[in-house]
């Protein structure tokens, strides 16, 4: 449209379709990507490079055709016979024209056969440039995006990273912007640098009925982590730092503690923070109770939206519009990283201070929320108390035999080195069982696995190897040498993520592991712990169990008390659904599993074994939670026809289940 003797336009593209529209005035722009170098092309660069001219590019495309665009293409007709067809025909019309001059048969009759086939490929092929679009050059034009709208639609889909680049983009061509980084000017943050100055703050701290605080440590692990300081706000843009360990300022740690119990351990004043558990844990540690927990930010955000990221700085961009102090800033990262108590309380001023500053403000934007969202008694009722009982878990910790788990390691060397030798026996050779690069070669190139059992040799990955993932390898689980190589590595896995991990993680100062039970990760809502993940040590096997027999009670006249719920979500799925069959089956105390499986399999229910039992346990989860005919038939291990009529069974036995699902796709 635009193009003219005076007006160049190019076509920044990649995709080859586009060399169609290439002419005297209109270039075709391929940016660089991977190992290929940027180029531009005119009519000479096409025909150089595809070997045609711009005008046959559609002909070449209906030819050889274009699995993107779903363009089948004439059999026999790649790349190379297309090109030539064009160079000699000069287009699909003349091709069709002398047919007989064509000298391959199978090609000819090919061509023959897809005359109807590549009239509407070439139609398809190629570009419309007479669409009839209302636009001028200059609404063309590049502008900058307002920030202010699309900030919130970036925020809600989380695209996080795109945020950040499109808003570096937008400050360099220096759009307008209403955001804002380390409010110095409008903000009042101080240190609390003499006894005298903190007595004043605490007159104040006084009237308050709620307030903030934030600790800046040098550890995060609560049981050795030394205080810098303490930063507290109870009215947004202000906030006070108390510096208790840098080497410029240092109120005596004792006396400040001492003089801030009486706030910390009354409940009538209610306390705000951002991950209540780390600090609280910390002053605990100090010898400071600390009681009335009111509002965790942290947790309220999970609340509101459990799949976003729940830290500090993202919850001020993201709800505040303000860009926080990163703490790399101050403290560096990687080797070079600093301790909080080896800065000046100086420099960490503001950043303590805009911590807790932010955090106030954030509790006054998600409060109304809460209770917007009918979450009040969620929120203060459950999660908010829970954040002792968490705490208290962590701080009991959990006691280790760290003896059964030395005996259990010595015991699986000697079974890893069974199977090291019997694996190598069967190799004919030794090598390294954990390299990709080795195992690869001797199982499909030496031993041809494979062709022993009548399968596909295994893919090879980008970099030219076999693919030996425990996906790929299970295909081959049938061959002696496969089914040693699985045990190997899970043997191994075991070995270095609980044997020998667990008691590295012992705490020298108690004698136990002190994991950290997280209440706002899961975005199910459930709890889940890490540092170690104690949620999934394993059972399925005999090592397993032995493994989870090396966490004992910590006295010996302690138990470990084990409770579960009995089948939570098929109740849940009952209730919602209202299916009489398996509401029944709950109001008579009977096993659902077995339940189920006398129904589906159309047997009494003594008669259900262990095997129909576990199929029926699958089957009950795996559909209330949108399994697949093809899920069902891999954990099964069965076909796919089969798991479909296990499907069809099992909406058959409930069809309120069926109903339900129905409806809420609906």
């Amino acid at each position: 449209r635009f193009a003219r003797e005076e007006r160049k336009v190019f076509i920044v593209s990649g995709d080859k379709d586009m060399a169609q529209l290439v002419n005297d005035h209109v270039f075709l722009y391929i940016p660089a990507g991977g190992k290929r170098e940027k180029e531009v092309l005119d009519v000479r660069g096409v025909q150089r490079k595809m070997g045609i001219l711009p005008q046959q590019v559609v002909d070449w495309l209906a030819l050889m055709g274009d699995s993107s665009d779903n363009i089948p293409g004439v059999p026999k007709v790649g790349k190379v016979t297309a090109t030539k067809f064009l160079q000699e025909f000069k287009s699909l019309e003349n091709l069709y024209a002398q047919i007989d001059s064509v000298k391959k048969s199978v090609v000819k009759e090919n061509l023959i056969s897809c005359k109807e086939q590549t009239g509407l490929a070439k139609k398809l092929a190629t570009i419309d440039c007479n669409v009839p679009l209302e636009v001028d050059l200059q609404g063309l034009q590049f502008r900058i995006w307002d920030m202010e709208i699309v900030k919130p639609i970036l925020q809600e889909l989380e695209f996080n990273r795109l945020a950040d680049r499109m808003f570096n983009l937008a400050v360099k061509h220096g759009a307008a912007l209403d955001f804002t980084r380390h409010e110095e000017k409008t903000v009042h943050y101080e240190i609390i640098d003499s006894e005298k100055r903190f007595k004043e703050m605490a007159g104040e701290l006084k009237k308050q009925q709620a307030f903030v605080f934030d600790l800046e440590t040098d550890s995060l692990d609560f049981l050795s982590a030394k205080i810098a300081g303490i930063a507290l706000a109870w009215k947004e843009r202000e906030a006070y730092y108390i510096p208790l360990n840098h080497p410029d300022i240092r109120l005596p740690q004792q006396k400040i503690l001492w003089a801030l119990e009486p706030f910390f351990s009354d409940p009538a004043y209610k306390k705000i923070g951002q991950n209540l558990k780390f600090d609280v844990a910390i002053l605990e540690q100090h010898g400071l109770r600390v009681e009335g927990l009111y509002f965790d930010t942290l947790i309220a955000s999970y609340l509101l939206n459990p799949s976003a990221q729940h830290k500090l700085d993202k919850l001020a961009e993201r709800y505040l519009n303000y860009e926080m102090i990163h703490i790399a800033e101050l403290i560096g990262s990687g080797k070079k990283q600093k301790k909080m108590t080896g800065l000046m309380a100086v420099e960490v001023v503001n950043y303590a201070a805009e911590d807790a500053d932010i955090t106030l403000r954030l509790y006054n934007h998600f409060k109304p929320l809460i209770s917007e969202q009918g979450m009040d008694d969620l929120f203060y009722n459950l999660e908010m108390p829970l954040i002792s009982v968490l705490l208290q878990m962590e701080r009991n910790g959990v006691k280790l035999d760290v003896s059964l788990l030395k005996k259990l390691s010595q015991e699986l060397n000697g079974q890893l080195e069974m199977l090291k030798k019997r694996i190598f026996e069967r190799a004919g050779e030794e090598f390294n069982l954990n390299s990709p690069q080795q195992l690869g070669p001797i199982l499909f190139d030496k031993l041809e696995i494979h062709k022993e059992l009548g399968l596909k040799k295994a893919p090879k990955t980008k970099t030219g190897q076999y693919s030996t993932s425990e996906k790929v390898l299970d295909r081959y689980a049938a061959h002696p040498v496969i089914n040693d190589m699985l045990e190997y590595r899970q043997l191994t896995k075991l070995q270095n993520t609980y044997l020998d991990a667990l008691p590295e993680l012992v705490h020298p100062a108690t004698g136990k592991v002190h994991t950290s039970f997280n209440q706002a990760v899961a975005a199910t809502g459930r709890l889940s712990s890490s540092n170690p993940n104690l949620q999934n040590i394993p059972i399925r096997t005999e090592i397993g169990r032995k493994i989870r027999r090396a966490f004992v009670p910590s006295k010996e006249d302690f138990l470990i008390l084990s409770a579960d719920y009995s089948q939570i979500e098929l109740r849940i799925m009952a209730h919602l659904s209202g299916d009489e069959t398996m509401m029944q089956s709950f109001r008579q105390q009977r096993d659902i599993h077995r339940s189920t499986a006398a129904l589906i399999f159309d047997i009494p229910e003594n008669e259900v074994t262990s095997d129909h039992r576990r199929k029926a346990k699958e089957i009950n989860f795996g559909i209330i939670y949108g399994m697949s005919r093809y899920g069902l038939a891999a954990r099964l291990n069965i076909s796919v026809d089969e798991a479909q009529e296990f499907i069809f069974d099992y909406m058959a036995t409930y069809p309120g289940i069926a109903a339900f699902m129905k409806e809420a796709v609906e």
